[in-house]
């Protein structure tokens, strides 16, 4: 990269006709930055008024190592560090030029037209430009060593700052041993892993800080896995070492197992809907992570599972199988969105219902018709001795073949019927009441 100076942007600016006072430049690897970028941290951090990239410079292979910008009004050089980041996450600092000195035509037309160009000023010629005097030297001597102190100072604010905003907001993860069971207060290995990765994917910071703020939250066996990673392997990333952790504490499933999981993902009875998404959902994500799927095919699967294993009663799972195809799915939170709002008007629906109390009109009873009752009673006594006389009649047959042979004869002659009489235990002709009867 070529060597940027002072006087070569101030040279800069007066090629482009613009204002010194009004323009900076950065110098740096600028070949995949963009120009939207650049603008943006310009305007809205460092407040430039309505900034615009004046022109580039390239390097032989056509990469570009400088940019200068302008504004229209004049810039506050003590608001600008020495080194800005344009690139979250990269590391990579850009470094602001300003143009040499300042041009005092313009200066005299900020502050008005009160002393006038070249009114009786000492060292001021016919033209207005400023006479450079041999006493200024020395003063540009002691002015460079202030300049150096002062850009000390700031790049130490710079770093100061620049450490905040990698660490500032940033919140530990929980504790994770690999103990089992596991110790109060600390979380399962899937539980934190989770955490891990979605935290790793929003931090803005160099990889190297992404793995210490990962690493801190391990202990025990955990803490070992990694050790035994690094000294395997010194450069090893951050994805490697939760692949370790894996391989340690994790299921090994490979994609054909998760698929057939998948597959096999049905809505259990009393589980809601909303649940049975997010159960779906991780393991579909957790397929994502091994390579079986990529990420734009996740809509279209998780709909698609999930209209094959809701229940078939659930009148959700109904309209969702109505009213959605696999063709135009909707993302995560557009689906729990849709079910949730049919899961509410459903609960209201039956709290509704609950509250409504039926009122059924009172019947008076008919009058009781006391003689009716009692002859109700008489037929009664008459089908209960009718029962018993069967019940005696079924029970003496089975009662004579279970006594021995000499008291047959005896048990046999009182299982008879008297036609007379109907009593048992004689005959007609020896019934005892038949005299009487004759009589």
């Amino acid at each position: 990269m070529e060597r940027v100076a002072d006087e070569d942007i101030t040279r800069w600016c007066q090629e482009k006709g613009v204002n010194v006072n009004y323009s900076l430049s950065l110098v740096g690897n600028l070949s995949t930055v963009k120009e939207e970028d650049v603008l943006k941290v310009m305007g809205q951090i460092y407040g430039v008024s309505h900034p615009c990239i004046v022109d580039k410079r390239r390097e032989q292979n056509g990469d570009v190592f400088a940019m200068l910008l302008s504004g229209k009004e004049v810039l506050d050089r003590t608001l600008f560090p020495c080194m800005i980041i344009l690139e979250r996450g990269s590391g990579r600092k850009i470094q602001i030029l300003w143009p040499e000195g300042q041009t005092y035509e313009d200066e005299e037309a900020t502050q008005g037209d009160d002393q006038g160009a070249g009114e009786h000023l000492p060292g001021v010629n016919s033209t207005g430009s400023y006479i450079i005097r041999d006493g200024l030297e020395s003063a540009n001597k002691q002015r460079s060593s202030s300049e150096t102190q002062m850009d000390t100072v700031v790049d130490k604010v710079v770093n100061h700052l620049e450490r905040w905003h990698f660490e500032g907001g940033y919140r530990r993860l929980r504790i994770f041993s690999g103990i089992t069971p596991v110790p109060a207060g600390e979380e399962t290995y899937d539980m934190w892993r989770e955490a891990a990765i979605q935290h790793s994917e929003e931090w803005q910071c160099p990889e190297h800080i992404r793995k210490q703020r990962v690493v801190e939250s391990l202990r025990g066996p955990a803490m070992r896995v990694i050790q035994a990673t690094r000294r395997s392997n010194p450069h090893a990333t951050l994805r490697e070492y939760i692949e370790a952790l894996d391989f340690s504490f994790g299921t090994l499933e490979d994609v054909g197992d998760l698929l057939a999981r998948l597959n096999s993902t049905y809505q259990d009875y009393g589980e809601t809907l909303t649940q049975f998404i997010y159960r779906v959902d991780r393991l579909i994500y957790a397929i994502v992570d091994k390579g079986g799927l990529t990420s734009d095919v996740v809509d279209e699967r998780r709909l698609r599972q999930i209209l094959k294993g809701a229940l078939t009663n659930s009148p959700i799972a109904q309209k969702l199988r109505c009213t959605m195809t696999p063709a135009k799915p909707p993302t995560l939170n557009e689906l729990v969105r849709e079910v949730k709002l049919e899961e509410v008007q459903i609960e209201n629906r039956e709290k509704s219902i609950k509250k409504v109390k039926v009122v059924l009109p009172t019947v008076e009873p008919p009058p009781v018709d006391e003689r009716l009752l009692k002859m109700i009673e008489e037929q009664n006594k008459k089908i209960d001795q009718l029962i018993a006389l069967q019940t005696s009649q079924q029970r003496a047959p089975n009662r004579m073949l279970s006594l021995g042979r000499g008291d047959r004869r005896s048990d046999f002659r009182n299982a008879y019927e008297c036609y007379s009489c109907g009593q048992f235990g004689h005959r007609s002709f020896e019934c005892p009441l038949r005299e009487s009867v004759r009589r």
